[in-house]
């Protein structure tokens, strides 16, 4: 189980002149992670720099980070070490940098882009994700007694039919064995499941 950010989270400060814009997402994958950070490059065409960070996978195994024109790991490395830190997944932040005029100098920057990601951390609305593979399985009204008892915070939807219910379910390798029992469709890996 991980922390990643419930909805966008973003807010904007000003330091030694510059003008630091602060971006906190929700992403399941790189693909979704690379589309944000291009939307963001058009979006912030102008600004001198866009550092990032990326953390995927239940153990944040996957990730990336780009200092974005500032000095050789003093952007996106501390980014991405706050993220750590606080044990997010499959989560990116953004921070532009609109230069003032002011330069920072690398310890100072460093400390400025690993406070700006702390504080997009701590201000943002988290909870708790897992990465499950989904399935479909369709049951009768009483087996679904028996899933619901089982599997109760891994049902993601619920559709009912006359006799039978159409239930969606995001399982963990580990779990899937004690779901053999069902006849099961898999539906998408690595599905961002949030409770």
């Amino acid at each position: 189980m991980f922390k990643t950010f419930q909805t966008l989270y973003e807010f904007k400060t000003t330091i030694l002149k510059s003008k630091f814009y602060c971006f906190g997402f929700k992403v399941a994958n790189e693909t979704e992670a690379k589309q944000k950070v291009k939307e963001y490059k058009t979006k912030y065409k102008d600004a001198t720099h866009l550092c990032y960070a990326y953390i995927l996978g239940n153990n944040q195994e996957t990730y990336y980070y780009s200092d974005g024109g500032e000095p050789n790991k003093t952007a996106g490395l501390p980014i991405y070490l706050a993220m750590r830190a606080n044990k997010l997944s499959c989560s990116l932040i953004i921070i532009v940098r609109y230069f003032g005029g002011i330069k920072f100098g690398t310890k100072n920057l460093k400390d400025c882009f690993s406070n700006l990601a702390n504080q997009t951390i701590k201000r943002a609305k988290l909870v708790n994700g897992c990465l499950v593979n989904l399935y479909k399985v369709i049951v009768s009204l009483n087996e679904l007694k028996n899933l619901q008892h089982g599997f109760n915070k891994s049902i993601v939807k619920k559709i009912f039919h006359s006799s039978k219910v159409e239930v969606h379910i995001g399982l963990l390798p580990q779990q899937e064995k004690r779901f053999a029992m069902y006849l099961f469709t898999k539906l998408q890996d690595n599905y961002l499941l949030l409770g």
